[in-house]
């Protein structure tokens, strides 16, 4: 038997069963039957817009997690290129000691008979990185030549960091003069036995 045959037997006997009701119970049935179909369709339709929301919602998802990995992915690159350029200036200046390069960067300046002392206060060592922390007296300076020195350390590419700068102010025959005090931290890579660095 093939589908045609089925499908007109069974619509034959749908009509035989429609036939038999009254006309009240044919309505009520064509009516249900109609309700059915719209609760099926509607039913179909939200089910649709559901998983059309889904979809949408793991899209923005997976979007959003993109734009991260690639916002990660750029500040990785910055922060690789930004430890090179630390990891350079590091051995290039290895093999000064702070105090020279402070003594050499008060000369240019102009102020080097002015520098009073530099002393390393403490060291402490950090993972790869060691720190020590060095205090620099300076005594006569006007504000320009206080702030050309710091100008000339900030800029210098040594691996430093003024932590504190202390200004005292004196008149002295009319004149305003600054006494400096710095503290500095200086960075070295620290050498492993074997002879590598960190």
């Amino acid at each position: 038997m093939n589908i045609q045959a089925q499908f007109n037997t069974v619509a034959l006997r749908i009509q035989d069963t429609l036939s038999k009701l009254g006309d009240r119970d044919r309505k009520l049935l064509i009516g249900l039957s109609m309700f059915a179909f719209i609760g099926a369709v509607s039913g179909g339709v939200f089910w649709m817009k559901n998983s059309i929301d889904a979809v949408n919602t793991k899209v923005e998802f997976r979007e959003e997690a993109l734009k991260t990995a690639t916002l990660m992915a750029q500040e990785f690159q910055a922060n690789e290129e930004t430890a090179e350029r630390i990891a350079q200036a590091l051995d290039e200046h290895k093999a000064t000691n702070l105090s020279a390069f402070l003594e050499k960067a008060a000369q240019s300046v102009g102020i080097g008979d002015r520098l009073n002392s530099v002393k390393a206060n403490s060291t402490s060592i950090n993972g790869d990185m060691e720190e020590t922390i060095y205090s620099a007296q300076f005594s006569k300076l006007s504000l320009e030549d206080a702030t050309n020195f710091l100008f000339e350390i900030e800029t210098s590419g040594f691996p430093l960091v003024v932590q504190s700068a202390q200004f005292k102010t004196r008149r002295r025959k009319g004149d305003r003069q600054i006494k400096l005090s710095l503290d500095i931290a200086a960075y070295k890579a620290v050498v492993t036995d074997d002879g590598g660095e960190g």
